[in-house]
């Protein structure tokens, strides 16, 4: 526990409010200028204490306390601590962390001397305040939490029995003292009563025995002379005695019996306030756990209409993808068409420039043929043998030689290459005569599997229809519940508009049973409207709240509806427990005939309200809304005019709840209600308006749920043909297999025949043309040789002239040609090149996007994947929430109905004990007046302990079975009795009585004395005890403390140590403390050897030793590091960081070293009579590792210490 904050307002120097806000858990400074206001947060500290003597706050009057004596307008002052209540081991008794994690103390005085003290911001009694801050250990009246500098002065000065007076207080010996008083008072009490018993026994009883000791010797020489008849009263005595025993044994063991039963009984109830309270808490624990999975079911219905919202998105989306995808491919095989039809053109166009491109030949050809010739004719003119290939014939025959070799040789290749492909296909043929059998085999296996599939497609033939059925509904209920969501969310964000209002319950549906949502029917003003509109207002002001109600069509739909996470109050009519209106309160037709007779009489109308009502047709609850109708309208007229609705709720014979047309009500017990009707909202026409808008969804959601029956229907009906259709299917697969593999195998058998086919077929087309050129080559080399031997050249020149004439005529009219076709061949050109590359992009283009929706349509297909399985483990942990839920319930149940047997069982015992105490009171004073009897028989009858050993001996003198000779005894001793009489009146009975009484009376008083005296004696050992415990508490305590003096001392004057010196007196016991102080192992021989700041320094580490064996949630000092140099200073507030690391310490120093290691300082200053305070965040230095590691260990060895102190 320790100090949060503290609230000044108009106390001393503070007129304003001022908080000492955030203080640190430990180390909290505050300095100033002197004047400036820092000991009066002291005095107020003191203030909201409850202290009484104004002087400890240097005050002589209570308005000194107020700011100015409240001349400046401050009439009051307040002081306020908050203190947080986080610390179970040092939290206040009664005062748990759980219920009171913060408490606020105040104190406030006004002028006039009023004073009121605050707890939790409640007026609060001063006693109570007090004893609260004595329970923590901040006694204001004994502040051993607070070290002012005189404190610390004056314990300079003190002498060793004040220093151990001091220990003995703050250990807590002084209770010895106190019980010791209190048995010295005790002792005294026991003696002075044995003084008033001897003196009465003296005075009084002694001198009145010696008096009546002659009438007693009288009495005795009577008593002589009837000892004749004293074996007959002895044998009366001796009945008596028997008759007395045998019921008091009777009654012993009656008492004994009833005491069993009683204690028992006890015993049990003993043991039920803890079973009671193990139930409680086991029922606030399951009622805590119940908390948890409501808001876990909320959360995760949430979490799973997200999740639908989400994936219904997403399905969209997918949607959406996979329309765009199909969009994209049919443009993608427009594009393919266009590119066929391209390609087309290409093909025509491909001819037209294998033409132009022939053309081009040939014109090169004619050109070269020219040039040929051309040299040709210049070597005929030179005389050279030539022809028309333009070279010379010799060298034109050796070409042609060189290529018949090249041709021949190709013919050659060309052969062997065809007889190699032979042998291939001799051996293809070899293989494919092997592999028949297979291919056979596969057929017959593939037509066996296509008949197989032929007649379980029968079977399955009037199920695929039903099959196609059921993926349409798929994917049309699913389309459905997209439109729905989307419908559902335009829903919620018309409804979620200022003006409008959702009217839907909102609660978890998957919790309730199915059918729940069926059978709530609506609110009543949507069940039940107004016939005609202008009665609606007067119609609504009359239902008030009713017309809001929901209606269901029995209390268990209620029930479950409120225990399944219902989100906001809502109030239920449930119609199977609705019952009829009292009959005072009803309206029946002599009601409406008195009033309608009142409203003519007046000029005006009325109407009982449920008259201008019509009730929705409900075939299955008609009756019963016409009940409701007749309970929330069957008991108000609904008139034209205030006076009339005075008059019909006033008048005797009608005394009936009245509302006009304008809103206006008028009630038999006085009651009127009227004015503005601005603000109420027409519920009729946002009821009608709100299921105008819910329309839409409702015929969504009908024509989902047909679907959804239908759906439901044809799934069953599948199911039912499960194995057919999974017959049918692994029939086709089988087919399908059959006829892949059946296909492979033919396939393989003559793809290698057809390949070596067309091979042999192009190696066949290759010899061929060789063998055609070097035909051609033969023919020339004749045609070479047959020119070799032609003589003439003028004949050959002629000819290759003439020749040459036609090759450039030809080569002439070629060019023409192609000059006519270049220009329209070039356009062409342009256009398909431009056309293929339009194409080419487009459908690279169209190509990459496809590739793009189709990665987005994987990506949204894993999202939707993704959150479906999120939804179903959503649902899966609603469900198992929900049944963690209703166990919870059910133990809650359970829980209740044990503690109602515990309360009843507890009745039980109470009436059982109590009527066995009260039988037990009366036995017992019964069996106490026949131990009376007894003990008085044998007191005065010892004989009878001798005797009664006797007793019902057959034929012995005391032989009580013999009634006979028993009546006889006594009635012999009556006679003689009386005749005794006559002779007694001679005597003073009353002097023999009197001298017994007096007898038995000095008897117990001799015995109330020789009480006392062992009661004295028992004192005495217990005040003996007391002392020996005292002395041992404050002998560990002075160790303790010594040992925590002296590491303090040491910790602030390094190199010094101290500790206390015991004095004792004979008896060993403490007469009082002194404190040694040694500088490097060399003891001082004298306090006054030390200086003033070493003293003083002494004096506070012993003030602080001995708060720490009595800790205190703050502790106060006030300039103790007055008389004290920086070094000490920084020594001392270094010293309270180490070893008081758990403590709260409020202090105020002028000095840099001590604030230095605060946490918080607050720094105050005087601002024109004011006192301002400024709170600065201070991180104090780090200390060295070792150091702090040391100064842990010395603070936990510390606090064990004070532990063991405390225990003691």
């Amino acid at each position: 526990m320790r100090v949060k904050s503290i609230v000044i307002d108009g106390f001393k120097s503070y007129a304003h409010r001022k908080e000492l806000a955030d203080l640190s858990p430990h180390f909290n400074a505050i300095t100033g200028l002197n004047g400036s206001g820092k000991s009066n947060i002291f005095d107020a500290i003191c203030f909201v204490m409850g202290i009484t003597n104004l002087k400890r706050v240097r005050a002589e009057d209570p308005r000194e306390l107020i700011f100015r004596a409240g001349t400046t307008g401050v009439h009051a002052a307040r002081v306020t601590i908050e203190f947080v209540n986080d610390d179970p081991a040092s939290a206040p008794p009664g005062y748990s962390c759980e219920e009171y994690p913060l408490i606020t103390i105040g104190r406030q005085i006004k002028l006039g001397g009023r004073q009121q003290f605050f707890f939790n911001n409640t007026v609060s009694l001063q006693s109570k305040v007090k004893r609260f801050f004595e329970s923590i250990s901040l006694n204001v009246d004994n502040p051993h939490f607070m070290i002012l500098q005189g404190t610390v002065h004056k314990l300079i000065g003190m002498r060793s029995q004040d220093i151990l007076s001091l220990i003995e207080e703050a250990v807590g010996t002084k209770a010895f003292d106190h019980r010791r008083r209190t048995a010295e008072t005790l002792i005294r009490n026991k003696e002075r009563k044995m003084e008033e018993i001897d003196t009465n026994i003296e005075a009084q009883i002694r001198p009145l025995l010696d008096t009546m000791r002659a009438d007693q010797e009288e009495y005795n020489a009577f008593m002589q002379n009837r000892e004749k008849t004293e074996e007959k009263k002895r044998f009366r005595i001796a009945l008596d005695y028997h008759t007395h025993h045998t019921e008091h044994t009777e009654a012993e063991a009656r008492v004994e019996a009833r005491k069993v039963d009683v204690q028992n009984a006890k015993s049990q109830l003993q043991a039920l306030p803890r079973q009671e309270e193990e139930a409680t808490r086991r029922l606030v624990q399951l009622q805590g756990s119940l908390h948890a999975p409501s808001e876990a079911a909320i959360s995760l219905h949430e979490e799973e209409d997200e999740l639908k919202k989400a994936h219904s998105r997403l399905e969209s989306e997918l949607d959406n993808c996979t329309r765009l995808l199909r969009q994209l491919e049919t443009q993608l095989k427009t594009l393919r068409r266009e590119q066929e039809k391209q390609s087309n053109s290409q093909v025509t166009f491909a001819a037209r420039r294998q033409q132009h491109e022939q053309m081009l030949a040939q014109i090169k050809e004619g050109k070269e043929a020219c040039a040929k010739l051309k040299r040709g004719l210049k070597l005929l003119q030179s005389g050279v043998q030539a022809g028309t290939s333009g070279v010379s014939l010799a060298e034109e025959r050796q070409q042609v030689d060189l290529k018949l070799i090249e041709q021949q040789s190709r013919v050659h290749r060309a052969t062997e290459r065809f007889e190699e492909l032979v042998k291939q296909q001799q051996r293809i043929e070899a293989h494919q005569a092997e592999e028949s059998g297979r291919v056979r085999h596969l057929e017959h296996e593939h037509a066996k599997a296509a008949a197989s599939l032929e007649k379980t497609k029968v079977v399955y033939a009037p199920l695929a229809l039903k099959q196609e059925r059921k993926e349409a509904l798929e994917a049309e209920i699913s389309s459905l519940k997209r439109e729905y969501q989307a419908e559902y969310e335009n829903f919620q964000r018309q409804v979620s508009t200022a003006a409008a209002r959702n009217y839907d319950l909102d609660y978890n549906r998957y919790a309730c049973p199915p059918d729940t949502e069926d059978n709530v029917l609506g609110r009543v003003g949507q069940l039940i409207t107004p016939i005609d509109l202008q009665h609606a207002l007067g119609l609504m002001v009359g239902a008030q709240n009713q017309l809001l109600r929901v209606v269901v069509t029995d209390d268990r739909v209620a029930e479950a509806i409120i225990h399944s996470g219902l989100r906001q109050r809502t109030a239920f009519f449930a119609l199977d427990k609705l019952q009829r209106p009292p009959t005072h309160l009803f309206i029946d037709d002599a009601k409406l005939q008195a009033a309608r007779l009142i409203a003519e009489q007046q000029g005006g109308w009325v109407h009982r309200a449920r008259d201008l009502v019509t009730v929705q047709e409900a075939s299955s609850h008609q009756q019963q809304l016409n009940a409701l109708a007749d309970f929330v309208f069957g008991t108000f007229f609904v008139c034209s005019s205030l006076r009339l609705a005075q008059d019909l709720a006033y008048n005797p014979s009608i005394k009936v709840k009245a509302v006009t047309i304008e809103g206006e009500v008028a009630e038999p017990n006085g009651l009127m209600t009227g004015g503005s009707t601005h603000h109420l909202r027409d519920v009729f026409a946002d009821l009608k308006a709100y299921a105008a808008q819910k329309e839409p969804l409702k015929a969504l959601q009908q024509r989902t749920r047909t679907l959804e029956t239908e759906y439901a229907a044809l799934r069953n009906t599948l199911r039912q043909h499960q194995h057919d259709i999974q017959a049918y299917k692994a029939a086709e697969a089988a087919a399908e297999l059959s006829k892949q593999r059946y296909i492979v195998a033919a396939s393989s058998a003559q793809s290698g025949a057809a390949e070596l086919a067309e091979e042999m077929e192009r190696e066949h087309a290759t010899m061929t043309e060789a063998q055609e050129k070097v035909a051609v080559l033969q023919a020339r080399q004749r045609e070479l040789a047959a020119q070799a031997q032609t003589t003439d050249l003028n004949v050959v020149r002629t000819e290759i002239e003439n020749q040459l004439a036609a090759a450039e005529a030809h080569v002439a009219r070629l060019m023409a040609d192609e000059e006519r076709g270049a220009a329209e061949f070039e356009r062409l050109e342009a256009d398909m090149e431009q056309q293929a590359a339009d194409l080419s992009r487009k459908a690279q283009d169209m190509e990459e996007e496809l590739a793009q929706q189709q990665s987005q349509k994987l990506k949204l297909t894993a999202q939707v994947e993704e959150l479906k399985q999120q939804l179903v483990a959503v649902q899966a942990r609603c469900k198992h929430n929900e049944e963690r839920r209703q166990q919870l319930e059910k133990e809650i149940d359970d829980t209740q109905e044990e503690l109602t047997r515990l309360a009843e069982r507890k009745v039980t015992l109470d009436n059982l004990v109590k009527n066995g105490e009260v039988e037990l009171r009366e036995q017992s004073r019964c069996l106490e007046s026949l131990r009376r009897h007894i003990h008085e028989a044998e007191q005065r009858h010892s004989w009878l302990l001798e005797v009664r050993e006797t007793f019902n001996q057959p034929g012995g003198p005391y032989d009580f079975s013999d009634a006979a000779r028993t009546a006889a005894t006594l009635q012999e001793l009556r006679e003689i009795e009386a005749r005794a009489a006559a002779m007694s009146n001679k005597l003073s009975q009353k002097s023999a009585i009197l001298y017994e009484e007096r007898r038995r009376e000095y008897e117990e008083l001799v015995k109330q004395r020789t009480a006392l005296g062992e009661d004295k004696e028992a004192i005495q050992r217990c005040i003996t005890e007391i002392e020996s415990k005292k002395w041992g508490a404050l002998d560990r305590m002075v160790g303790i403390v010594s040992s925590i003096f002296g590491r303090l001392f040491a910790a602030c004057l390094p190199g010094a140590t101290a500790q206390l010196l015991e004095e004792r007196d004979a008896t060993n016991h403490l007469t009082g403390l002194g404190v040694r102080v040694s500088f490097n192992e060399k003891p001082r021989e004298s306090l006054s050897e030390l200086s003033g700041g070493q003293r003083s320094l002494l004096a506070l580490c012993l003030m602080l030793a001995i708060l720490r064996v009595r800790p205190a949630p703050l502790y106060i000092l006030d300039e103790v590091d007055a008389a004290l140099d920086p070094s000490h200073t920084q020594n001392i507030g270094r010293m309270l960081q180490l070893y008081f690391p758990h403590s709260q310490f409020l202090l105020v120093s002028l000095k840099d070293g001590m604030f230095n290691n605060a946490n918080v300082l607050y720094h105050i200053r005087n601002t024109q009579g004011y006192s301002e305070v400024a709170r600065i965040e201070h991180k104090p230095p780090s200390q060295p590792t070792s150091a702090s590691s040391d100064t842990r260990a010395a603070s936990s060895g510390a606090d064990r210490e004070g532990a063991v102190a405390t225990s003691a």
